[in-house]
């Protein structure tokens, strides 16, 4: 589990040495040539020096990449989680209100534009295709630009 309390799959990490470890999987995602990829946390044991305490046991946290067969998925995990949703089911883009509302009711922003900090909600390519249809509903931010994007959809 991680801070935002995410609970990742267990998967087994083959290294080298012919060694397997278990570690947890936190994402999955395909390189150019259609191989999947698997980033990881490996949670080794180390020491911890406290001039006041000594020595004390700690945990120090490794993160890797490693293509399939190198990590093997675990019998009963559930990956499900870590594959990003299908292209038509990705939310890109952000909905906030019209800082003038004469203009139009929203503007549809790009999900990194500093100019959405007060967005609604996400929308997927679709969606925003929509909402930038009728302009008195919604209009492409002029500082992000989503339309430049979506014009290729």
């Amino acid at each position: 589990m991680d801070e935002e309390g995410h609970v990742y799959p267990r998967a087994e990490l083959h290294l080298p040495d012919g060694q397997r470890v278990q570690v947890q999987v936190t994402r999955c995602r395909p390189d150019r040539r259609g191989r999947f990829w698997y980033d990881y946390t490996l949670e080794l044991p180390t020491r911890a020096d406290d001039r006041r305490h000594g020595p004390s046991p700690a945990v120090h946290l490794f993160e890797g990449s490693a293509p399939h067969p190198i990590i093997q998925p675990i019998e009963g995990e559930d990956y499900r989680a870590i594959h990003a949703p299908p292209p038509e089911e990705r939310q890109r883009w952000r909905l906030a209100p019209a800082p003038q509302p004469a203009w139009s009711d929203f503007f549809v922003h790009r999900t990194d534009c500093a100019q959405a900090e007060n967005a609604e909600r996400l929308l997927t390519d679709l969606e925003a295709l929509e909402m930038l249809a009728d302009p008195a509903v919604g209009v492409p931010c002029p500082v992000c630009r989503p339309d430049t994007v979506l014009r290729t959809q």
